[in-house]
């Protein structure tokens, strides 16, 4: 009685192990950088505003399929114009896949190169963005888009050439931050040198009243 006890214990560990193993396994597959709006806006074949339509009953290669209502089309090279054509946007069925559950009937801020969107695109509803996000995913990123923005997960980090250091937990600059270049500081191959956060209303009010 006591082995068939012991047994039964081990399998009831080893289920419980199986189960937190499958469910690392599942966060690690989805695990992303973090990305400012700014960013992916400049690095996107396309970024538009459009309305989830409704999901189709048929699926396609493990894939929930949406139909969409292009609104508004702030960005698109002639590839996105061509996979885009059709209003459709694809998202893995699995969650351990990274695939997104989108809202019908919700507008939504889509950025990316392709048709295939997961946790890791830059995938928005477009009530939840702040005013300086909404200006700019309708082209004032541009601007900025000769500088880059870089991640810092520290309290101090080196500023490189041409750069913004971007903490993601600061509101300031996630929310309300477009990196721009400074004046007269390019190379002769029209680089900047130097870029910064610029500092808009919103980003003053914010950086008064963290």
């Amino acid at each position: 009685m006591k082995t068939i006890h012991i047994y039964k214990l081990l399998t009831v560990v080893l289920i419980f192990g199986l189960d937190l193993l499958s469910q690392f396994k599942s966060t690690e597959a989805c695990s992303c950088m973090p990305e400012h709006s700014q960013a992916a806006y400049c690095k996107s074949d396309y970024v538009i505003v459009a309305r989830v339509l409704r999901r189709s009953n048929r699926k396609h290669q493990n894939n929930y399929v949406y139909k969409i209502d292009i609104r508004k089309a702030y960005k698109m090279n002639p590839a996105a114009e061509r996979y885009l054509k059709q209003g459709r946007i694809m998202t893995p069925i699995d969650d351990s896949a990274c695939g997104i559950k989108l809202e019908i009937g919700q507008l939504y801020v889509f950025a990316g190169s392709d048709y295939h969107v997961n946790l890791c695109s830059f995938v928005r509803k477009y009530a939840d963005l702040t005013i300086v996000e909404k200006r700019g995913i309708a082209g004032s990123y541009r601007k900025g888009c000769t500088c880059k923005i870089k991640p810092c997960f520290s309290t101090i980090c080196h500023q490189s050439i041409g750069t913004c250091n971007w903490t993601p937990w600061r509101k300031c600059e996630s929310d309300y931050g477009a990196c721009i270049p400074s004046r007269g500081y390019y190379t002769p191959e029209g680089t900047p040198y130097k870029c910064h956060w610029r500092r808009s209303p919103p980003y003053n009010e914010c950086l008064e009243n963290p």
